[in-house]
Formats: structure tokens, sequence, C-alpha cells
């Protein structure tokens, strides 16, 4: 079987959608997972017995873990929503998630671990989601006591929140000092509110927002004109961190440590840990989860003299996204995320053959064809699912992508080198800053000036 891990993983994904759409009991699924296994092990030496068996195996462990991942623990605080249901609650947990301030109230997500309601008090498990008004002294890791009406409102979407507080009551004493968040996190978390710090003091509101997007993923400050904006162009991917901004920190990583003579071997062991930060700073969202595993994997087959293969690398990213959470595989960042790399490698190579731009002696005019045909790959890849998801045809993204993706990465490394210069210079942090308010200007106007060409985007 050719690219093996491509087709476990695309058996997997097969049997978590297929059980979405038709539920099979979970004792049937075990049942038959557990008897292809067994036939699986006695055809170990008939290749294409064997094969076949594997694929059903793998088929079958991904409609169970689909369905294990919609199976509730029976102390779960959603089945004790009808005893809560218009009733104060008192519940206690930690902060699970770094509380973010927006419209005057503070939101966060609250891992539960007991409820009282009445004189009823039972041990929980389970998220739920945290509105208290005003600005808090609250941060991920602490434990609190909160009181208020538990509800599910008809909007929630979100697998790993069950229930929504407005909480009226908020109570420290009672709740051990000791911060219970991962120490990673914690770490990871902190270091984002020194950038953001940094961001913020340096830069004006709008471009200090776009920076903030771009280098952390917090979108909270964004202006909507400039979101729709980016959307109609189809360059908002730039606005959210991605797989590009984890390989030009892996980049920046292993690129430093070269000017210090540090062997690739050691820079590696020392860059995956930091874009395992990375990726926890940024919300490891479906994107930066993909980039970093499949980040790790090159290193890794580096440190172990393996050759990779970027099928494979994708495979493994996504087998690992999907193993902890098969609720992705319905995500629309997840699906885009993975089809704009498939594209690009499977399309990018067959497009150069029949366009020939190496033919082109003038170097700059061949690297904008080269570009445009990178730019193309990915827009054919993704617009049929563009145009189903947000109603919009783009044109334009082709054209917009050459020009917008390499200031895009400019911006990018002016930040980082802003966020570098705010810790160790900070006087010369402001050269940095206005560099990169320059930038953003140029890249908003660029937009704009695209918006207006004729044909630019069809809303649907």
């Amino acid at each position: 079987m050719r690219r093996p891990l491509v087709w476990f993983v695309f058996f997997f994904c097969l049997g978590i959608y297929l059980d979405s759409h038709v539920s099979m009991a979970f004792f049937w699924l075990e049942l038959f997972t557990l008897l292809f296994l067994i036939l699986c092990l006695l055809m170990l030496k008939r290749k294409v017995l064997f094969d076949f068996f594997l694929c059903v195996v793998i088929f079958l462990l991904g409609a169970v873990l689909f369905q294990n991942s919609q199976k509730l623990s029976p102390n779960h605080i959603s089945k004790y929503l009808k005893y809560s249901y218009k009733r104060f609650s008192i519940v206690k947990g930690i902060i699970d998630t770094p509380p973010v301030l927006k419209n005057g109230r503070t939101s966060f997500l609250f891992q539960t671990k007991e409820v009282q309601f009445d004189h009823l008090r039972l041990r929980t498990c389970g998220n739920i989601l945290v509105y208290v008004k005003g600005n808090n002294a609250l941060d991920y890791g602490q434990e609190l006591i909160l009181g208020g009406n538990l509800y599910r409102p008809y909007y929630l979407r979100r697998g790993n929140i069950s229930l929504v507080m407005n909480a009226r009551v908020m109570n420290f004493s009672n709740a051990p000092k000791k911060n219970r968040g991962f120490f990673l996190k914690r770490f990871a978390f902190y270091l984002k509110r020194k950038i953001e710090n940094i961001i913020f003091s340096y830069l004006p509101s709008m471009p200090a927002a776009i920076l903030d997007a771009m280098l952390l993923g917090e979108r909270r400050m964004l202006s909507p004109l400039i979101n729709n904006s980016m959307i109609k162009t189809g360059t908002v991917h730039i606005l959210v961190v991605s797989g590009f901004n984890t390989s030009l920190v892996a980049l920046i990583i292993i690129s430093i440590l070269k000017l210090f003579r540090v062997s690739r071997k050691i820079s590696f062991y020392i860059a995956i840990p930091l874009i395992i930060i990375y990726c926890l700073m940024t919300g490891a969202s479906s994107p930066v989860v993909r980039a970093t595993v499949m980040a790790i994997v090159f290193m890794a087959a580096y440190l172990l003299k393996r050759e990779t293969n970027i099928y494979n690398s994708c495979a493994i990213a996504a087998g690992f996204i999907l193993t902890v959470n098969p609720h992705q595989l319905f995500d629309i960042g997840f699906q885009l995320s993975f089809i704009s790399v498939l594209s690009i490698v499977y399309l990018y190579p067959r497009l150069k053959l029949f366009f020939k731009p190496e033919l082109i002696k003038i170097k700059p005019a061949r690297f904008l064809i080269e570009g445009f045909l990178v730019s193309l790959s990915a827009w054919l890849g993704t617009m049929g699912f563009i145009a189903w998801y947000f109603k919009i045809f783009s044109p334009i993204t082709v054209i917009a992508n050459i020009f917008i993706v390499p200031l895009a990465a400019l911006i990018t490394l002016c930040g980082f080198a802003l966020v570098a210069m705010g810790i160790l210079c900070p006087v010369i942090a402001p050269v940095f800053a206005s560099t990169n308010e320059l930038l953003v200007i140029v890249l908003l106007n660029i937009n704009v000036f695209l918006l207006k060409i004729p044909g630019a985007y069809f809303n649907l």
C-alpha cells in the first residue's frame, strides 16, 4: 500500500463522518472492531487481506472514537441542568482559559469540580462558559467558587462547553491559593500577556489589533470592517495564526541559534518545545496544531535520520488532531487548513510543469509567476469550500495573495522584532513600531484597491 498513513487517516475520517450521519449501537461497534482486529492478526502473512482488514479496523475505530466523544460522564454538569434550571447554583472549579474582557464583562471557560443548589452538593465534571461583569483580577488555572444561574442557550455550538453561567457571586476565600493550571500553558499565557502589552503600548489601536491577530491569533479587538474586507479578497487567513506563522517562528528560532553556531541537531531539540509553547499561546487552533505537528515530524525525522514525506506528515497531524477531538473533522478551520496545504503540494508541481516559470530569465518576473502558481493552487483547492461556507466567490484572491502574503510575512517579522526590542532594548522599539504601522497601512490600502477592481468578488 503506497502512503499507508494517508489511507489510514482517510478511513479514520470516513468512520467519523459516517457515524455522525448513521449512528450504530456502541456495543456492536466495539464487537465488530474486536472481530476485525482478530481477523487482521490472523492475516499477517497475507498482505492484501491484512491491509483490507486493517483499514476496516481503522474505519471502525473512527466511528467508536466519535461515539465515545459524545458520551458524557454520569456526573457531567449538563446532566444536572434539570435540577438547577432557573435556580441559583454554586459551582466550584478552575479557570481553564485566559479570561477575556470585552463589552464590560469578563468571560472564560470554567472546568467544574462541584455544583451546589439549595442544600444538595454534587461532584461534577465538564466545562461551562462564564460571564462576569467588569474587569476582574482573574487568571488561568485559578480556583474559584461562582454563583449564578446555569442555562443552555440555543446558539451554543462549541463541543467543549456544556452550559453558560452569568456569575453574580465570586468567592476566593474558600478556594486554595495554588494555581492548578498546566504549568506549560501558564507560561505560554504569561508570555502572551507580555507580548500583547508591548504591542498595544507601542502601536495605535488599529495596527496593534491587526498585529495582535497576526502574531497571537487574538481577534477580539479587530474591526469587523477590516475582517469583512479581507474575507472579500480571500486574504483573511493572514489575520489568524496559521501554519505560516508556526513555520516562521521555527525558522526564526533555528536561524538565531545558527548565528550562535549551535548545531542543527541541538537547534531542533530547542525549537520543538518552543513551537509547542507558541502553539499554546495562540490557542492551539487546527491550523497551528497541524503546522506544529508537521514541524515536529520533520525535525524528528532529521534527528532519527529518516526520510520525510509531506503527505504522511499531514496524515500524522490530522490523525493526532482527530484522535484528541473527532469533532474537528467538521470544523471549517481544520478543513481549509489541510485542503490548502494538500492543494499546494499536489497542484503546484503540475502547474509549474505546465507553465514552466524556470524558462523566464528575469528573476523578479519568475518569482511573481511562481507566487501566482502557489496562490492559484491554494485557491483552486479551497474555492468550493469558501463558496459553500462563506457564500462568496473571490477571483481576486489569486492576485491578492501574491502581494498580501509577502507583506504579511514582513509585518510578522517586524512584529516579532518589535516584541524582542520591547524586551531587550525599549529605546529602539519605536523604530520597529513605526515600520509596523506603515506596513499595516500599506497592506490595508492594497486590500482596498483590490476590492475596487470590477469583478473582484461576488456574493452568492
